[in-house]
């Protein structure tokens, strides 16, 4: 079962101690909605817009007190309306999840205000949380320290599937590592939970928007649930060479402190 939150359920807020042990399987959006200010929280209704979430998976006895919370009782005049959507994951609405549940507010939203960009977090300015997928020398905890990233909420042993690693992008190590489509391919890594702000430290190591683009991508876990995750990728593939011996020993260094057991690849 899954959940889009969207208001005080989100990280940060008060209420977010429901689900801190529920799944986080990325930041997403429902189109069709729009964000009012009720109060001390947010009510989404009916509309042309799109709001801001995160989605969660959680235990279905969680949602009997998630509805008592939201004064959802399955009656006309309830706050809350308790339905299913769609979440997407990425503006170019490749990856999505159907059937995700969400509180609808069900009272008149006159004379309120709209939360025009559709994301309670950044609307009243509280962290953001992602999912980022990390590969070759970022699973290496001392050269993230090194490109200003300070703290990670979690991290979980992740694989892209269909995928491999080439080494094509100049960079300080000679030639830095990218992703290419490799039908029956898989690179490891780590999701690392993290705040938006963090990610956006690593922007200028990676050289975003010049060298690579965070684009989302669909990565597992060991057990094979799926999670949506921001990773560095470059849409140049030429050029494929091999690394210099301290970048490649960098990235197994990383790899091996959790997946001992596999190969590498390098």
């Amino acid at each position: 079962m899954y959940l889009f939150a969207y208001g005080t359920l989100r990280y940060g807020f008060e209420l977010h101690h429901l689900l801190k042990d529920s799944r986080f399987v990325g930041l997403g959006f429902i189109e069709g909605y729009k964000m009012y200010d009720i109060g001390n929280y947010p009510g989404v209704v009916r509309g042309d817009g799109i709001v801001w979430g995160e989605v969660y998976e959680i235990k279905d006895e969680l949602i009997s007190l998630l509805d008592e919370v939201e004064d959802y009782k399955g009656r006309p005049d309830d706050l809350y309306i308790r339905e299913k959507t769609r979440v997407y994951f990425d503006q170019k609405r490749r990856y999505y999840i159907d059937n995700v549940n969400f509180y609808r507010y069900n009272h008149g939203i006159e004379f309120r205000d709209e939360i025009e960009p559709g994301d309670y977090s950044r609307w009243v300015g509280m962290p953001v949380i992602v999912n980022y997928f990390a590969y070759a020398e970022n699973t290496n905890p001392e050269i993230l320290k090194e490109r200003g990233v300070k703290e990670i909420l979690k991290e979980i042993e992740a694989y892209l599937e269909d995928y491999k690693i080439i080494f094509n992008i100049k960079c300080k190590y000679g030639l830095c590592a990218n992703l290419k489509e490799f039908k029956g391919g898989k690179v490891y890594g780590y999701i690392y939970v993290m705040l938006e702000d963090e990610l956006n430290s690593l922007d200028k190591a990676e050289e975003h928007l010049i060298k690579y683009v965070r684009d989302v991508i669909k990565v597992k876990d060991k057990q094979g649930k799926e999670y949506f995750a921001q990773a560095y990728i470059s849409d140049y593939k030429e050029g494929e060479g091999e690394p210099t011996d301290f970048y490649k020993n960098s990235i197994i260094e990383g790899l091996k402190r959790k997946w001992d057991k596999i190969s590498t690849g390098l």
